[in-house]
């Protein structure tokens, strides 16, 4: 009983940080849905996006710390995997603030390993000092991401962190 206790804490956790995931994905975006989307076609949207963003976690994400090349990959997947959602309107921004953001909280609740990248947004753009912050909503392509990345890996050398996630995780909880 204890052990079926534990999982369905984790489920429930889990539950929870997804729903903060999507929030925080797509609040400031503005209107991901194209006019006239249903309620129902929102919901199953995120239920879809839920299930395919679980299993790539699973597969990638648990027991190992991927590599750069890899994540970038199922960045890119995941923005695509929307496309099949004709009313949604999501962007290589939407999609790596989706992952990288549940990765994250997984990471903090010991559930998969140090995810290899960070949520990108304004505010931790901001925080690393970052002259003329991507609108990560709007128009924040691969190349912007990378550059963030970039700059990351140099500020946590210089600063003594072990990892980019580690410097984001420190510079979020210093906001």
């Amino acid at each position: 009983m204890t052990e079926d206790i534990k999982q369905e804490q984790k489920e429930f956790l889990k539950e929870q940080l997804w729903s903060s995931t999507i929030g925080a994905a797509t609040s400031r975006a503005g209107n991901i849905y194209k006019v006239g989307t249903t309620g129902e076609d929102k919901k199953s949207f995120k239920k879809a996006l839920h299930e395919f963003v679980t299993e790539m976690i699973q597969n990638h994400y648990e027991a190992t710390t991927l590599d750069e090349p890899t994540h970038l990959k199922n960045i890119k997947e995941l923005k695509e995997y929307t496309t099949r959602f004709g009313f949604v309107n999501f962007r290589f921004g939407h999609a790596q603030k989706v992952l990288n953001l549940y990765l994250k909280y997984l990471w903090c609740l010991g559930l998969v390993q140090e995810p290899p990248h960070f949520p990108v947004d304004r505010l931790i753009q901001q925080k690393m000092k970052i002259k003329n912050p991507t609108n990560w909503t709007k128009n924040m392509e691969e190349d912007d991401y990378i550059k963030v990345i970039e700059e990351a890996r140099i500020l946590a050398t210089r600063e003594n962190f072990k990892s980019i996630a580690a410097l984001e995780l420190s510079f979020y909880n210093n906001l």
